[in-house]
């Protein structure tokens, strides 16, 4: 046998990449075989998945932000989506559902008559996410391997609860105590009604933390000689989690960013934190030693940090950094959760948000028709935006609305004021949800100082835009029913991200070649002077195609169908433009000569 001591996995994500070491339990080399005790798991090791060496997982995912003070970096979530991020097969209104199941790896729990044996584990129903409502439950399940059957053991009812709580439980049963025990964890939740459909979006969480099942232990076996990290750390940019590389350059006040380290004393004895660093790429900093009351959480914080990151590439930048803690724990401190690596991406968009939506943001019902909702932006440097990438939620049987505006607004005292650009009858991407989805601008818009990107509705039905509730600051959300703007009451990040550079949809992206082989398409006659024939090798539906001028301007919109159409440019100047179809990928040059 051999003990694992560190995974290590990596999670991406639009804004950031994560990673860390953690987890462990004693196993054998084949994961088929029985684990030996202890067994301890606190989903620190930073992938997006349990470890397959302890579990058999159906539907939960780790997350990094979905909690408040947990009691160390990463926490199981159960909810009411499958692997896939959609709603269960079974899922209907108004009623409990089955949702997602972890199962540990088979135990060797053969201990005849021992009653030292005790699983505990933290448990906290919502989070930042949704509660779960009365008769919403999270459940723990007892394999017993002779009686070949498993025992619901506890139940866990969805009321309100705002801090994490831990259960410890004896093992001493005789049908428990065997070779191949397991115990798993699942939820049930409530989609609610068909009354409100729209804002039936993934709902009724539960979390899990700090998993330990072993021997020798007592009912009073609940503190941990444990100094953790419970997040990850922030570094940003102004208010920014994201800028792009060239903004960051021009900025004069660029060696100044701001971070927070979140951490905490699992223990119920004072500690002393004897040291926390800060490495970015090859630069150490000593952030200090601190004294640390029992079963508390810490923030480290420097709104005025003095750094400045650097590349030798002109446009971007992934830079490595890590945080790491020592205490005077000697013995029994776990070290996977003691330290964090992770590395900051500058991309081409401005991002309040962390990249992950806890609930949705929109505005709902009768009344709400040309309801609008903006979120005001500052530039670091003037610059031209090219589209905006907004997160979308799942919506149960895809309810929300159809269509919405995208809107650009200049600023006046601070609010919303003359519509500057407008990108009409947006179709709502309902099968890309639980990502951001970039909707490119027809035109290259400038904006200098304060500006707002948002959106209309088009009916009474949500828009189900993602909302990071782990970021609250700034407020900067804004939205008008009657008329008039105001600031939004809710506490978190709307989560659009304008975006700067070329056209995305223009010349700058072609590339022009082999076709996939399942749309291969011919256009004809090329130079041309009036008409295009567009001939596809099969036959394929409705898509839509665009035409646009070297310069990226759209000049031309039309839908094909089948595997034949004419088109008639004869309407449009000389000159070289790009037929473009997103769906089918699409982008040839034609040339019109008159």
């Amino acid at each position: 046998m051999r003990k694992l001591t560190g995974i290590i996995a990596v999670l991406t994500i639009s804004l950031t990449v994560f990673f860390a070491v953690g987890g462990f339990a004693y196993y054998q080399e084949d994961i088929s075989d029985e684990l030996e005790l202890p067994f301890f798991d606190d989903f620190s090791y930073g992938g997006k998945l349990p470890e397959e060496q302890f579990w058999v997982n159906k539907g939960t995912e780790i997350s990094y932000v979905m909690a408040k003070n947990p009691p160390s970096t990463g926490v199981l979530v159960f909810d009411a989506l499958d692997s896939k991020g959609k709603f269960y097969k079974d899922a209907a209104y108004s009623a409990r559902c089955s949702g997602d199941t972890i199962e540990s790896r088979p135990i060797n729990l053969y201990y005849p008559n021992d009653k030292t044996i005790y699983l505990s584990f933290y448990y906290l129903a919502g989070g930042l996410g949704d509660r779960p409502e009365e008769g919403d439950s999270l459940c723990l399940d007892f394999y017993s391997p002779s009686m070949d059957a498993w025992f619901n053991v506890k139940r866990y009812e969805g009321l309100p609860q705002r801090d994490f709580k831990q259960e410890i439980i004896n093992i001493s049963e005789k049908k428990y105590l065997e070779k191949g025990f397991k115990f798993r964890f699942r939820n049930y939740f409530s989609p609610g009604t068909s009354m409100q459909p729209d804002l039936v979006s993934d709902c009724d969480f539960w979390l899990i933390d700090y998993v330990k099942l072993d021997i020798n232990r007592s009912e009073i076996d609940t503190c941990y000689e444990d100094v953790s990290l419970t997040a990850l750390p922030e570094i940003k940019i102004g208010d920014y989690q994201s800028v792009p590389w060239r903004h960051y350059l021009e900025e004069p006040q660029k060696e100044k960013l701001s971070y927070t380290i979140y951490y905490r004393n699992n223990d119920e004895k004072p500690r002393l934190l004897d040291s926390m660093q800060l490495i970015l790429r090859q630069d150490t900093f000593s952030l200090g030693t601190y004294n640390m009351p029992s079963y508390m959480d810490f923030e480290n914080n420097n709104d005025e940090f003095s750094f400045r990151f650097s590349s030798e590439s002109a446009d971007t930048l992934v830079c490595q950094m890590k945080v790491r803690i020592v205490s005077d724990v000697i013995y029994n401190d776990y070290p996977i959760n003691n330290s964090v690596v992770f590395s900051k991406k500058f991309s081409d968009c401005y991002a309040y948000d962390d990249g992950t939506a806890e609930v949705a943001y929109g505005l709902y019902g009768e009344g709400s028709t040309g309801g609008l909702a903006a979120v005001k932006f500052h530039t670091l440097i003037p610059d031209r935006l090219n589209g905006v990438y907004i997160y979308f939620c799942p919506v149960f049987r895809d309810a929300q609305a159809e269509y919405f505006n995208l809107k650009v607004f200049n600023s006046i005292k601070g609010l919303p004021s003359a519509e500057i650009y407008s990108l009409d009858n947006v179709a709502v991407p309902k099968s890309e949800t639980g990502k951001f989805v970039f909707f490119p601008f027809d035109e290259l818009i400038q904006v200098t100082d304060t500006f707002f990107i948002g959106w209309e509705k088009l009916s009474p039905k949500i828009m189900a835009v993602g909302f990071d509730k782990n970021t609250v600051e700034p407020n900067n959300k804004f939205f008008n029913l009657n008329g008039t703007w105001r600031l939004s009451g809710e506490k978190g990040q709307i989560m659009m991200r304008p975006s700067f550079g070329n056209l995305k949809t223009g010349v700058e992206n072609i590339r022009e070649g082999k076709k996939p082989q399942d749309v291969l398409v011919r256009i004809y006659p090329n130079p041309t002077t009036d008409y295009i024939n567009i001939e596809l090798k099969k036959s394929v539906s409705k898509q839509k195609f665009s035409v646009y001028s070297l310069s990226g301007k759209r000049v031309k919109d039309f839908f094909f169908e089948g595997n034949f159409m004419e088109i008639y440019l004869g309407d449009l100047p000389s000159g070289v433009y790009v037929v473009v179809s997103e769906g089918l990928k699409i982008r040839q040059k034609v040339l019109i000569i008159k």
